[in-house]
């Protein structure tokens, strides 16, 4: 729980709070711990210095991946374009208009 808090801390802008929500987080039995981030939501090179702290306080060794998991959105790259989460989910949900995904309701009632 504080490995995720601490990310949500690491993470400047909706496509790395995102990458924050969405990593994989598993500690074994001797409480080491990795976090698998998706590479289309969290930088590679960004280090998540909250996160390192924290395990460093728990005494925690902690372990970095990146991986393609299946996002749940088709632009993530977006979310890295503004720090408004509502700026950045009107970008998106123009993409999806935009390329036919979703079809908003029209204003006029003719």
């Amino acid at each position: 729980m504080f490995l995720r808090i601490a990310l949500l801390e690491d993470a400047t802008n909706p496509g790395e709070r995102l990458g924050a929500l969405l990593a994989e987080i598993t500690v074994d039995d001797e409480n080491d711990a990795w976090i698998t981030f998706d590479e289309d939501l969290w930088p590679e090179g960004k280090d998540p210095d909250a996160a390192i702290a924290v395990a460093d306080k728990l005494g925690i060794e902690l372990e970095l991946a990146m991986t393609c998991m299946t996002s749940p959105f088709t632009w993530p790259g977006l979310g890295h374009v503004t720090a408004s989460t509502s700026e950045y989910l009107g970008h998106l949900l123009d993409a999806y208009e935009e390329h036919g995904v979703i079809v908003r309701k029209s204003d006029d009632h003719e």
